[in-house]
């Protein structure tokens, strides 16, 4: 009856199903323990109309045009911008730490002069892992680094996070 048979309706078990079966012209049939497709990226609308990811929240990121196109045709999107804040001495501020950061935490002189050596130092856009701020020898991107680790333990604590 079936030429294959796929365990598990998340992401990888539907695109291998749908691609065997649209692409090689096959009958698949898909075992699945939950009563929906879409694995962990599962969400559904409540009594109030409201979305719920019910297994945590998803997003989805590429830079793949091809990818996304794929997609649409089972999906409708939900376009938004994600941004992550941290809160710290009153200020919402963006994480992963950025340049503008710096301008939030830290007062204006001392921002420019550590936006002057981040961008001496490396890359425009480059990430730069705060273990390698603090193998630097200039003492003002170590002092950059300690206090993001200092505000990285911080915040780990305050959210329960260990």
């Amino acid at each position: 009856m079936f030429n294959y048979i796929i365990i598990g309706a998340g992401f990888s078990g539907s695109v291998i199903a749908e691609r065997i079966a649209n692409v090689l012209n096959q009958k698949v049939l898909i075992i699945e323990k939950r009563n929906h497709i879409g694995g962990n990226c599962y969400d559904y609308k409540d009594e109030n109309n409201i979305i719920v990811h019910k297994y945590g929240p998803h997003l989805f990121h590429t830079d793949y045009k091809d990818v996304f196109d794929y997609l649409s045709n089972f999906t409708d999107w939900q376009l938004g911008r994600h941004r992550v804040l941290a809160f710290i001495d009153g200020k919402k501020v963006p994480i992963p730490f950025n340049l503008n950061t710096l301008y939030e935490v830290f007062p204006r002189t001392l921002a420019k002069k550590l936006e002057t050596k981040l961008l001496n130092r490396y890359q425009y856009n480059t990430k730069v892992p705060i273990l390698e701020l603090l193998k630097e020898e200039d003492n003002d991107l170590k002092f950059l680094a300690n206090h993001t680790i200092q505000f990285l333990q911080f915040y780990k604590r305050k959210s329960g996070i260990v």
